[in-house]
């Protein structure tokens, strides 16, 4: 018996207090000790820390009351390494019923429990995929659903758009040729009057071409333009600027672009600060670049981007204005892209930086 159990088994022997009496050589082969350092030792010498003392209570209960416990342990061998057994221990009686020995008989399943971790491994990657693919998923269905919302939204609307264009071309032209006549006519109240009323035909005009930019995508037209050239002509379409200083670029850069689109994008951010500052700051335009970009931004010192609308400054149909579409950035950051570029925003203080393609 004792040979068969050399032969195929991990075995030990111990006695009633659990002290080493007998190890076989596979038994020291796979804890890496020689014999002579386990015999008077306890099992504790090839404690892991894998189990808590209660998994070692419940066993020692067990076999103490006479019943055989099988079950897996982890066991670390004498240089430090892991090994698991499969083990069955058998309470060895006297012929009065009195327990004196315990039986271990083991089997080695190291490899099988790293195949086994692999595989939960392996698992529990698939499973994240998974759920990282239902998510891709899900946001590209919500992204369709949107641009197809969109598109119905943009189609209507640019009709309505359309038709509004010309009879506010005609209210934008003449309250732009009779200011000089009717400023001379009226008092201080009525001349803020006269600016509000002039400022929201301004508003109601850029609404409209927002929406119908925004309803069109039209090829780029690019050429090589003055970046200060397409700043003045943006300028021509920013709304009142009194009590707000704008500091223009000293330098000039040439742009492969279309200037028609880059001016829309500059009006539109110069437009937001001048809304953001309310009449009372200033906003500074910069102009630099490096070995890859053209790098344009605009800052202003109003009050800043709340932090919860960062992140959704980008969106279609997101604005914080009583007057606004929620579309002008969102042409500007199109626009951008199409030129193969980058739009971003940061706070502190409110900056919108380009990054064109140099």
């Amino acid at each position: 018996m004792e040979e068969i159990l050399a032969e195929h088994s991990i075995a030990s022997v111990t006695d009633e207090q659990g002290t080493i009496v007998y190890a076989n050589k596979k038994f020291c082969e796979i804890s890496k000790y020689p014999q002579e350092e386990l015999l008077g030792q306890n099992h504790r010498i090839l404690k892991s820390d894998e189990h808590n003392s209660d998994f070692f209570t419940d066993m020692w209960e067990k076999i103490t009351s006479g019943n055989i416990w099988v079950g897996e342990i982890k066991n670390r061998a004498k240089d430090g390494t892991f090994y698991w057994l499969k083990t069955t221990i058998i309470p060895v009686k006297d012929s009065q019923g009195r327990i004196k020995y315990f039986v271990a008989i083991r089997t080695d399943v190291t490899k099988e429990k790293q195949m086994y971790e692999k595989l939960l491994q392996v698992e529990q990657e698939l499973i994240q995929q998974n759920l990282s693919l239902a998510a891709k998923v899900a946001t590209k269905s919500s992204e369709i659903v949107k641009n197809e919302r969109l598109a119905t939204i943009g189609t209507m609307a640019s009709r309505i758009a359309h038709d509004l264009k010309n009879p506010l071309t005609i209210l934008h032209t003449y309250a732009d040729m009779l200011t000089p006549e009717i400023l001379s006519k009226l008092d201080s109240k009525d001349k803020e009057k006269w600016f509000r009323l002039q400022n929201s035909i301004f508003d109601m005009h850029r609404i409209v071409d927002d929406v119908l930019d925004f309803a069109r995508t039209s090829e780029l037209n690019k050429k090589k333009t003055s970046f200060m050239r397409i700043l003045r002509l943006s300028l021509n379409n920013v709304r009142s600027t009194y009590g707000i200083v704008i500091k223009l670029p000293e330098n000039d850069i040439t742009l492969n672009c279309d200037p028609r689109k880059i001016e829309g994008v500059m009006s539109n951010l110069i437009n937001n600060a001048v809304h953001a500052l309310d009449g009372q700051g200033e906003i500074e335009i910069t102009l630099s670049s490096d070995s890859n970009n053209i790098i344009i931004q605009v800052k202003d010192s109003g009050p800043g981007i709340p932090d919860e609308n960062m992140e959704k400054i980008f969106e279609p149909m997101f604005t914080t204005k009583n007057t606004g579409t929620g579309l002008g950035l969102v042409i500007c950051k199109s626009i951008i892209e199409q030129h193969g570029g980058t739009i971003s925003v940061d706070n502190n203080p409110t900056t919108f930086t380009i990054k064109l393609p140099a």
